[in-house]
């Protein structure tokens, strides 16, 4: 299961599977450049999401009817798709729909490749071209014989446009474009009569489709010592004029964007282990030339690398060599320059050449010098850790006096003359006191320090107790849809994100209904998805994506200092998955998350970025 999975992931075009509800339960990496959504951001959610909305009907039948009898379909068999992209714009897909049966259970898996790197549209100038070229009987090389008055006694082939018997007996010059070119060919005809030295020629001859470039070799004809005949040997050198033209007008353009780039490139032959190509920005950052670099061995190459980068970035040279067509590699690292300096760097590469087997034989690669990013980076996260730690301690500090003052006022409430205006003020005070205690959670690091396997039946039982009497005064139900599983995880952090939502179940309730709220739990191909459901009061269309901003608050008739759902955003996105919120369809809401199955690998491969260096 897990090496077909790590099959699927690797695959170069865009991947999803889903299950019989439509649930989708698998995303490869490639769906990101195909239609713009992460995984993480897709596992869990209907497949009708990327549907337009008025397809999504008739999909859904479609749908039924591939699960109840399942067929392959394949690519270009019917018409292209429409798929909704992360943007919003609407994408022209083929997909290849295939049934799979994982543990028992049927899957649908759909790869999904852009309609236009499917198709190869015929070019019409291409097609002009193959039907004006049928009209001639063979496209070879045109021998002529021409005599001293430059008559015609022999063709093999007639040119374009031309008919052999109006051309035999013609006279050459007469056939002729223009008086440039009938200037040109009869000053070189002479020559060859007078000096027996052959010569060469080429010219352009008009044709419905656009000049078409002949050169033509001409040759004496000797008879009994002289020189009475001449051969000339033309041929239609349009394709290979046209592609020296392209090449020095590409030469010309490299060169323009060489000398703005703000870029190194590089590109790398795998088989001969030697940089083929290197512009002036590669050198100007790193300060070395390609012949430089080529003069290195492998371990002296390496050795340019920060030493903490240098096992990332041979692992990352083993991905490019072994990557297939349309993969793209990232990598950030430190090169140590021709100065001495160490220079951060952004590359990303990819396989550039391949042979008939597949093998990437070379890759070519771009970067940026981002040395001085990193500073700032460094800086802000100094920063960011100062103001944190500084919020941290002070809420901290903030906590003691205002409990002191809070039993104050309660002290004071027993005989008090003035018990309205103490009420008031003890109301404030634990407002204050519970957006402390919102702070120092959402402030709280030290809960993703390393992860457990954790029960989360006996962990809600924890959070029910903690709601004990929000939950006996509401006469809420809370109902388990089944046995919730033992899973890995930051034990405190799943708890703040159970206790949040229950305990926002449970305030934003129907006043006249009892609150009914069902958790439940399901087991996908890589993450865990959970549902927490009540008969609450909802939540606007337009504020589903806000309610997980720090300090939102949609209703502000209930108490909360906007932090909760904030602090469960965070606590999820450790654990490499992905919350939203939906409306049921009579009343009430569905908070939705995901985990990930393996947390500590996943945390560990997030990506291969080298720490920077500790100052001593």
């Amino acid at each position: 299961m897990d090496s077909q999975l790590a099959i699927l992931k690797n695959l170069s075009e865009a991947l999803i599977m889903v299950n019989g509800e439509g649930i989708i339960e698998f995303a490869n990496d490639a769906i990101t450049g195909t239609l713009g959504y992460k995984p993480e951001n897709l596992i869990g959610r209907p497949m009708s999401i990327l549907m337009p909305s008025g397809s999504i009907p008739g999909h859904k039948q479609k749908f039924n009817s591939f699960f109840r009898k399942p067929k392959t379909r394949k690519m270009g068999n019917t018409d292209p798709i429409e798929i909704v992209h992360q943007n919003g714009s609407i994408v022209d897909v083929e997909i290849s729909l295939s049934s799979v049966d994982i543990d028992g259970s049927r899957k649908a898996i759909a790869l999904i490749v852009d309609i236009n790197r499917f198709f190869k549209y015929k070019n019409p100038i291409k097609d002009k071209l193959d039907l004006y070229y049928s009209l001639i009987e063979h496209n070879t090389d045109h021998l002529f014989q021409i005599d001293r008055e430059y008559k015609i006694h022999y063709i093999n082939h007639v040119s374009p446009g031309l008919h052999k018997e109006k051309v035999l007996g013609a006279y050459l010059i007469d056939l002729l474009p223009s008086e440039y070119t009938k200037d040109l060919v009869k000053n070189i005809l002479n020559s060859v009569f007078e000096t027996g030295v052959a010569k060469s020629y080429e010219i352009d001859f008009p044709s419905p489709l656009g000049a078409l470039h002949y050169a033509t070799t001409v040759t004496p004809v000797i008879k009994n010592g002289e020189i009475f005949r001449l051969n000339l040997i033309t041929r239609n050198v349009t394709n290979d004029y046209n592609i020296k033209k392209q090449l020095i007008e590409r030469k010309n353009f490299i060169e323009k964007v060489d000398l703005n780039a703000l870029n190194g490139i590089y590109l790398y032959n795998l088989q001969s282990s030697t940089t083929e190509y290197t512009n002036s920005k590669y050198t100007e950052i790193f300060g070395y030339t390609r012949e430089e670099i080529n003069t290195m061995d492998k371990e002296d190459f390496i050795s340019l690398f920060h030493p903490s980068d240098r096992e990332n970035i041979i692992q990352h040279l083993k991905q490019v060599r072994h990557s297939k067509e349309g993969q793209i590699f990232t990598i950030e690292y430190r090169i140590k320059s021709k100065k001495g300096e160490w220079v951060w760097c952004l590359s990303r590469d990819s396989g550039f050449e391949y042979d008939e087997t597949g093998k990437c034989t070379s890759f070519i690669g771009a970067f940026i010098d981002i040395t001085e990013t990193k500073k700032i980076e460094l800086e802000l996260l100094q920063k960011n850790k100062e103001i944190e730690n500084f919020v941290y301690h002070a809420c901290h500090d903030i906590r003691s006096p205002i409990n002191s003052i809070s039993q104050l006022i309660d002290l004071s409430l027993e005989d008090s003359k003035n018990k309205e205006e103490l009420e008031l003020i003890d109301k404030s005070i634990k407002r204050l006191r519970s957006l402390v205690m919102s702070l120092l959670d959402f402030g709280n690091e030290s809960i993703f320090k390393k992860t457990e396997n954790v029960s989360l039946d006996e962990l809600i039982d924890d959070v029910l107790d903690d709601l004990k009497f929000n939950i006996d005064d509401s006469s809420a139900k809370i109902i388990r849809g089944n046995n919730l599983p033992k899973i890995k995880c930051y034990k405190l952090g799943m708890y703040q994100v159970f206790l949040n939502l229950i305990s926002n179940a449970l305030k934003f309730r129907n006043k006249n209904t009892a609150p009914v709220i069902t958790i439940k739990s399901f087991s996908q191909v890589q993450h865990w998805k959970f549902t927490i459901t009540d008969n609450g009061i909802g939540i606007n269309e337009d504020k589903k994506e806000a309610i997980f901003d720090t300090f939102t608050r949609l209703n502000t008739s209930y108490d909360g200092s906007g932090l909760g759902l904030a602090n469960c955003k965070k606590v999820i996105s450790k654990h490499k998955g992905d919350i939203w919120a939906e409306n049921n369809k009579e009343e009430g809401s569905t908070f939705i998350f995901t985990i990930s199955k393996d947390l500590d690998k996943e945390t560990n491969l997030l990506d291969i970025k080298s720490t920077p260096d500790n100052k001593k």
